[in-house]
């Protein structure tokens, strides 16, 4: 009676060279004979080595051979292309089926390659996608937030708004401002306000009948709305307008350059 054990040890050093084709037909019997007697074990054996056969050529670098290499590869194989007779028959033989199968893995690193590289290409465009997504909704929760801070203080109770006209040294810019009288809070909405220039900075007053309170600086060519606060001191009195002058950079304690809006309360 035949060991089973043994039947296995033997049956399982000829699954690779079967994955190749390079058993006799003998052999090859042998092992599909084993296998399909219900031999779990070494048909488990003979599908781990097609997974890692088949894995081999993504395991390569995603390198293309080069044209020596393929001209040597196709070289060796015309060579042995003549006939052969006797034993060198059965060597050119086994030698034929190394080539075929070198050929094959050849093919399968090629194929491998041109997947991987695909792959890439494809991720690439993916993490592009993403990354603009993420700026547009970045720009979407700013515009948000920009939009919800101005329904509060329009909503705001006391709340004011000031329309500011061009003035002689800039007739076509006009602005928009939405004050907080109890809390201070301000946004601007400016239209055609350039850009203040090297070393300058547009500075907004609230003024009064004996002061002119700075309400803080900005720079249209952010792409934001200005924003700040003011504090009004109960001295100075009712504010009664709103204007805007170029001053240097970092501001002023006092107006210095033209008035270029206005808007009276």
């Amino acid at each position: 009676m035949s060991n089973p054990t043994k039947r296995c040890e033997e049956v399982r050093e000829l699954i690779p060279q079967h994955l190749l084709g390079l058993l006799e037909a003998q052999e090859a019997e042998k092992v599909a004979a084993h296998v399909e007697s219900g031999c779990v074990a070494c048909a488990a054996e003979i599908a781990s080595w097609s997974e890692a056969q088949a894995a081999m050529a993504f395991a390569l670098p995603a390198e293309e051979p080069s044209d020596l290499a393929k001209a040597r590869l196709m070289a060796a194989i015309r060579k042995d292309a003549a006939p052969r007779s006797g034993a060198g028959a059965g060597r050119f033989w086994m030698k034929a089926a190394w080539l075929s199968a070198a050929a094959g893995i050849l093919l399968a690193s090629l194929t491998g390659v041109a997947v991987s590289r695909r792959y890439q290409a494809e991720a690439a465009t993916l993490h592009e996608q993403i990354r603009r997504q993420k700026e547009e909704l970045a720009r979407l929760e700013l515009q948000f937030r920009r939009t919800r801070d101005t329904v509060l203080l329009v909503c705001s109770p006391g709340s004011k708004v000031i329309d500011l006209q061009g003035q002689e040294a800039l007739p076509s810019a006009a602005a928009r401002m939405f004050w907080d009288v109890r809390k201070g809070g301000w946004r601007l909405y400016a239209d055609n306000l350039p850009p203040a220039g090297a070393g300058k900075t547009y500075q907004l007053w609230l003024v009064t009948a004996s002061a002119k309170i700075s309400a803080g600086v900005f720079d249209p060519a952010r792409d934001e709305e200005p924003a700040g606060s003011v504090t009004i001191p109960a001295a100075a009195g009712p504010v009664i307008a709103a204007a805007i002058t170029p001053e240097p950079s970092g501001g002023s304690p006092q107006p210095t350059g033209a008035i270029l809006l206005l808007g009276k309360i």
